[in-house]
């Protein structure tokens, strides 16, 4: 993990992704060693990256600290049990920096160690404890939950991208729209999708050229990978069923206060925006 400990204020814990089970009191809270302890499991290496922006609030840290307790019991058990496939879990944080670049330097940690998988949550969003196994299930490039905006009017951080061609300037350019009219409850292609949370394969990341998170286009980092990844061929996907909370203040931004915000109705916003057809969605609930 040297490369990580180089990293403008980053700290790493797991450095060597050791097995979780390390930690566990065998002769009392360890499950009992299956008699199938020949089995060589599958297993993947997630680097767990955190792009700090300061001054992180209580609720968000009490919120990550119980996910890295969940991961960490997970890995442990199934450990122990031999199950495959199975993760370990790494943690990068960087802070203090420009964002796009503290995700670019998590990509290149995720590359240097070997990883199968960078999982980024950022530090102002609430999450279950089991996000990361509510999205690998579903085997994508890039899949993330549904989250909204902080600010009003809190739209869902799903995309279309559209492409364009400026003939001043001579030049091709993209910009993003909103899908304001999502499928709920439902595994949606799409072009785009915000990065409060989000898994992405490192075989995406190895595919892209640097910078993968900086552009010249008038788009977050988020936007600006995606479409860079899916112009080599590369998935985007959203689980609306898994939703998170964008800390706000003080408010806490969810599909429920979104949905009271605009106050519109799922049938409302069908009507108004027509029915979201750009790709095929999979209901899930």
């Amino acid at each position: 993990m040297r490369e990580m400990q180089e990293m403008a204020q980053c700290v790493a814990v797991n450095e060597g992704f050791v097995p979780g089970s390390q930690g566990v009191d065998e002769g009392r809270n360890a499950p009992q060693q299956p008699s199938d302890a020949a089995v060589d499991p599958k297993i993947h290496k997630v680097l767990v990256g955190i792009a700090l922006k300061g001054h992180t609030p209580p609720s968000s840290y009490h919120d990550r600290m119980l996910m890295f307790q969940y991961l960490g019991e997970r890995q442990a058990f199934d450990e122990a049990f031999h199950k495959s496939p199975r993760y370990q879990f790494g943690l990068g944080a960087i802070g203090e920096i420009l964002v796009p670049y503290a995700r670019e330097e998590l990509a290149k940690s995720a590359i240097a160690l070997g990883c199968d998988y960078l999982f980024m949550v950022d530090d102002d969003m609430l999450c279950p404890p089991d996000l990361f196994f509510k999205l690998v299930r579903h085997d994508k490039d890039i899949i993330a939950p549904l989250a909204f905006t902080r600010n009003p009017d809190h739209k869902p951080v799903m995309y279309e991208v559209l492409d364009g061609y400026d003939p001043t300037t001579k030049q091709p350019y993209y910009q993003k729209r909103f899908v304001m009219n999502y499928p709920r409850n439902s595994l949606v292609e799409c072009d785009a999708v915000g990065f409060g949370a989000v898994l992405i394969k490192v075989d995406v990341l190895k595919a892209m050229s640097t910078p993968r998170f900086m552009g010249m286009q008038e788009c977050g980092e988020d936007i600006t990978f995606c479409y860079k990844a899916k112009r080599l061929g590369f998935q985007v996907f959203m689980d609306t069923s898994v939703k998170l909370g964008h800390l706000g203040a003080p408010t806490v931004i969810t599909e429920d206060y979104a949905d009271a915000w605009v106050k519109l109705t799922p049938e409302q916003r069908e009507q108004m925006y027509g029915r979201y057809t750009k790709y095929p969605s999979q209901e899930l609930i």
